[in-house]
């Protein structure tokens, strides 16, 4: 015989959704919107349907808030652009990695105006030895020159190349400066930069 659930238990699939991912996605919206400073703890906390003791229950602050998701969505960045610029010679890895950080802006345009706006605070408070979005491009470009498909100069000022192009885009394009899609943008300014940084025959 199987043992009587209480009557408050759930199955599994039927609980509610975590507390931290509803307060997450609620306060990246908000930051987006209004800015981190302009946003309150209420705020935050009436968008994801919870009281403010819950969300004090898992940060000390908002400003805690902020910068733990501003880690987590910057690291995860990392991730899925190392995984998307896959194998193969650096300049067709930096070409797939400028569509995919283009593709990533357009479907998700709120977590990339939260970035944008926290990067100057949040940026120092990432944890040491932590992969960034700017260690997987300077990583790319260090192959390229190792392999020689990449013109032999500074790796870090070559990857600021390829790093300006994207953010000054995905920028214009988050503040409705830039209407065209960035999808469509995103071979002419590859081809661009390859142009600039690919050892000639290397480019493809």
């Amino acid at each position: 015989m199987s043992a009587a659930r209480s009557p408050d238990s759930r199955p599994p699939d039927s609980r509610p959704p975590d507390v931290r991912h509803k307060v997450g996605d609620a306060a990246i919206a908000l930051f987006a919107q209004k800015g981190v400073r302009a946003t309150t703890v209420k705020d935050i906390a009436r968008a994801a349907g919870v009281s403010e003791g819950a969300l004090y229950r898992h940060w000390p602050s908002k400003e805690e808030l902020a910068a733990e998701l501003f880690a987590t969505e910057y690291t995860a960045m990392s991730r899925t652009l190392r995984e998307a610029a896959g194998d193969g010679p650096a300049p067709e890895r930096l070409r797939r990695v400028i569509h995919h950080a283009f593709d990533l802006a357009e479907a998700a345009p709120d977590r990339a105006r939260f970035l944008l706006l926290s990067q100057h605070d949040a940026l120092p408070l990432v944890p040491r030895g932590q992969e960034t979005p700017v260690d997987v491009i300077c990583g790319i470009v260090a192959d390229g020159i190792a392999e020689g498909s990449v013109v032999r100069a500074d790796k870090d000022a070559l990857a600021h190349i390829v790093i300006g192009a994207i953010v000054l885009n995905v920028q214009s394009h988050v503040y409705g400066r830039q209407t065209a899609a960035l999808s469509t943008l995103a071979g002419t300014i590859a081809d661009a930069i390859l142009d600039g940084i690919a050892v000639s025959g290397a480019r493809p």
